[in-house]
């Protein structure tokens, strides 16, 4: 909640989930109350949800006391103007504001899966101030379920709204807003003075505002591809992505050399209605929590871990269903059934194995505090001639170069990388396979493909046993049948 003293000043306040039963019969919205004995945390680095710095946290010993008769006028809301955002010069993520309008146009809710893997819904609707000026308004979550029921095509009267602390967003020179997911409300045609003043200046500008709203079909999204053509992407190395110190979407080019996934590692079941995750406590029936929708089988959908690399590190990327299927070429249902006794997942997911790709990340503040070495993946491509024309100048040049030297390459450079990994084989057999690499590298032909394990090693030598030997699972598939084929030679 959003705390406002007699200055103007606000503040972030959180009440921990075991006193939420406790305080939720007490606090009002626009009420005043005094407030003692908070725990006060200082968030460091930014303003909590655009709010403040500092962030009140109730405790079982806060007081609060209601106010019946208010001491000083309450301020609600802190508009900004449709103009005024357009004109911006920059539109901050921090940045949090409210707006007024009539709702003129919708579009039709959708399903989303986000970066971060949570299973929402997404609405967008197009609003219209006093001055016939409009902006696309963005929603998701619990607004869309919200403000679905007041969407009819014929209605009686105007639908005012309020959306109150959404940020502004820009995109190929055109300006919307979206909403937050865990701070933003919208205000319904409430009985408040602000939307009395707009409702009464809609009214006088007579029979022309109309209150019929507008179905408006939903712009083709961007694709992968489109993002790179645009011309306003640009793609970092996995070394500077490594780095980054600030949160929000990157682009890195890279070789996947490893899949880290086992039998049940690589797919999550979900609901055929919302594809949220779902249980199956009874054979393969189930009944989801989110939408209620039950079904015999639930749907089966990609959530593999993958290993990248690109000659300057290695980075471990989390690829969700939509990707997956992109790289691997079928979808997760038709490849259930071709797990062997002894393989850790399908043969299909080889298909994405020393792919040249493009990914767009979504770094989280976890990433960059390095609490998770996982990067999301929102998007992929993986077009030849797309990924030529995109590769950051420091891999083109190490590229030209291992050309140069070894006369043909068709990946990214990584032979010269030589590690230590503890693999149970043949010790000798292990040696005997080294030496030819190293021969065939003296001889400057371009290096066989050892090197899965070679590759992945990059992420940190000083791994445990355990942690390298699970990053490896393909490398020591593809090892163990070069061993096999060259004692098969010898013998014969």
């Amino acid at each position: 909640m959003v705390l406002q003293d007699n200055k103007g000043d606000r503040i972030y306040s959180t009440v921990p989930r075991a006193l939420v039963q406790k305080w939720t019969p007490i606090l009002h919205e626009f009420q005043m109350y005094t407030m003692t004995n908070f725990i006060v945390v200082d968030n460091k680095t930014e303003a909590k949800n655009g709010v403040s710095r500092y962030v009140l946290t109730f405790s079982h010993r806060t007081k609060v006391t209601h106010v019946e008769v208010p001491t000083f006028p309450l301020q609600a809301f802190r508009f900004r103007s449709f103009v005024d955002l357009q004109n911006a010069a920059m539109l901050g993520d921090a940045d949090m504001f409210d707006i007024i309008g009539k709702v003129v146009g919708k579009e039709e809710p959708r399903d989303l899966v986000t970066s971060k893997g949570r299973e929402t819904k997404r609405l967008v609707v197009i609003l219209q101030d006093l001055d016939n000026n409009r902006m696309s308004c963005t929603l998701f979550g619990d607004l869309v379920d919200q403000i679905v029921p007041h969407l009819q095509e014929e209605r009686v009267e105007q639908l005012i709204v309020v959306l109150q602390y959404f940020k502004g967003s820009r995109w190929n020179g055109k300006t919307s807003v979206q909403s937050n997911f865990a701070i933003s409300k919208v205000h319904i045609n409430p009985d408040l003075e602000e939307v009395n003043f707009f409702k009464t200046r809609v009214v006088s500008a007579g029979p022309s505002s109309a209150s019929k709203i507008s179905h408006v079909s939903s712009p083709r999204a961007w694709s992968a591809a489109d993002e790179l053509k645009n011309g306003c992407v640009v793609v970092k190395t996995i070394e500077e992505a490594l780095n980054v110190a600030q949160e929000g979407p990157i682009w890195i080019a890279g070789t996947i050399v490893s899949i880290n996934a086992g039998k049940a590692g690589w797919f999550y079941k979900a609901c055929r209605r919302c594809l949220k995750k779902v249980e199956t406590p009874v054979g393969t029936r189930y009944e989801c929590a989110k939408c209620g929708h039950t079904h015999g089988v639930a749907a089966l959908r990609y959530k593999v871990e993958v290993m990248a690399h690109d000659g300057t590190g290695s980075i471990c990327l989390l690829l969700w269903d939509r990707e997956t299927t992109q790289l691997c070429g079928k979808p997760a249902e038709s490849i259930f059934n071709e797990i062997a006794p002894d393989d850790e997942y399908p043969h299909t997911l080889d298909n994405m194995m020393d792919k040249k790709v493009l990914f767009k990340l979504n770094v989280k503040a976890a990433n960059v505090k390095q609490y998770n070495p996982v990067y999301t993946v929102m998007k992929v491509c993986d077009d030849e001639d797309t990924i030529s024309k995109n590769l950051p100048m420091t891999l083109v040049d190490n590229n030209t170069h291992a050309v140069n030297e070894a006369g043909n390459n068709n990946s990214f450079d990584i032979s010269g990388i030589v590690v230590n990994l503890t693999i149970d084989i043949d010790t000798h057999s292990t040696m005997d396979f080294t030496e030819e690499c190293v021969s065939s590298i003296k001889f400057k032909t371009p290096a066989k493909r050892v090197a899965s394990g070679v590759k992945v090693a990059t992420i940190n030598l000083n791994q445990d046993e355990e942690e390298v030997q699970h990053s490896t699972n393909r490398f020591t598939r593809k090892l163990s049948k070069k061993m096999k084929s060259q004692r098969s030679d010898i013998d014969s």
